[in-house]
């Protein structure tokens, strides 16, 4: 009876391996077209940013490039998908959900961060039109522009990877305070020599 009953688990662990095979294969099979779809697409994506100059645009710093920056996330979310799909097929419930949660995260990510490009752009843009007017303290006035402006864009940016601005925003307006309080009081200064003369002309007349 004890070898029989033995026959028998072995015969049922036998069968359970044999019909989790497929599962096996099919989430093999996934994962390599995964692999080659993320890497075609990855690659298409960066000779696009390349051939539209975006390199050009997003200097952040020697050797970073925008364009293998977006190419590397566009094939990781190719990537996540199939890895999720693979994941799904072998029927591992907790695994399939934590990947669903990542990719639903992406396109946040995605679109936090296309906003924060923009703004950087604009902010260079606008520092580099105030810088050419050469004007006094063009430079510094420029740098500030720039500034304001990137902190602008983050906190635009922040709702959509559903982190709440308002400590940002909260920052922000301290700051122009700040920046507005100290403009006046050296304008002030400045001019209290003309201003003197003036109201004393004024005086006489």
């Amino acid at each position: 009876m004890d070898g029989m009953e033995s026959v028998w688990i072995f015969s049922d662990l036998i069968a359970s391996i044999a019909s989790f095979i497929p599962a096996i294969l099919g989430s093999i099979v996934l994962l390599l077209v995964g692999w080659i779809i993320g890497n075609i697409i990855g690659r298409v994506t960066k000779e696009i940013l390349k051939k539209l100059k975006a390199d050009m645009y997003f200097k952040f710093g020697k050797g970073f490039e925008i364009s293998k920056l977006f190419s590397v996330i566009i094939s990781w979310i190719i990537y996540l998908a199939f890895i999720q799909a693979a994941v799904q097929v072998l029927g591992i419930s907790a695994l399939t959900t934590f990947f669903g949660d990542i990719l639903a995260f992406i396109p946040g990510l995605l679109e936090g961060m296309i906003i924060i490009l923009v703004g950087y752009v604009i902010a260079k843009y606008v520092q580099a039109q105030i810088v050419s007017t050469k004007f006094e303290y063009s430079d510094f006035i420029g740098k500030v522009i720039f500034f304001f402006t990137v902190i602008i864009a983050i906190s635009l940016a922040l709702p959509f990877v559903g982190i709440d601005p308002s400590l940002i925003n909260n920052i922000i307006l301290i700051l122009v305070a700040s920046v507005g309080i100290g403009i006046a009081i050296a304008i002030g200064l400045g001019l209290k020599d003309t201003v003197d003369k003036l109201a004393r002309r004024y005086v006489k007349e």
